[in-house]
């Protein structure tokens, strides 16, 4: 009888480290996991901004505002006053090589 009650507290006792353990990793995969949709949410933005910077700045060459605007708009989805101006570079490249 004391082997069985013996038996069944080591066997509870194993479960409950197993399971504490299972929880401790699912906990930090988890942490992990937000800290990269973090990191990739900022990534994301931070380069929307440079993209902004360079379809706004009249220094930078014609061809690479467009090349940003391209990028900015189809597959970035962005929208807005940025997009305006692209537009417009758009239309001021086509008027420049109508030829």
């Amino acid at each position: 009888m004391v082997n069985t009650i013996i038996f069944a507290a080591s066997l509870l006792t194993a479960l409950g480290v197993i399971t504490a353990t299972a929880i401790k990793v699912y906990k930090f995969i988890r942490r992990c996991e937000e800290w990269i949709e973090r990191t990739e949410n900022h990534d994301t933005e931070q380069y929307k901004d440079i993209l902004r910077i360079k379809i706004m700045m009249p220094e930078m060459p014609l061809s690479e505002r467009i090349k940003a605007g391209d990028i900015y708009v189809n597959k970035l989805n962005g929208n807005g006053g940025v997009k305006q101006k692209y537009l417009e570079l758009l239309q001021r490249f086509s008027e420049e090589h109508k030829e």
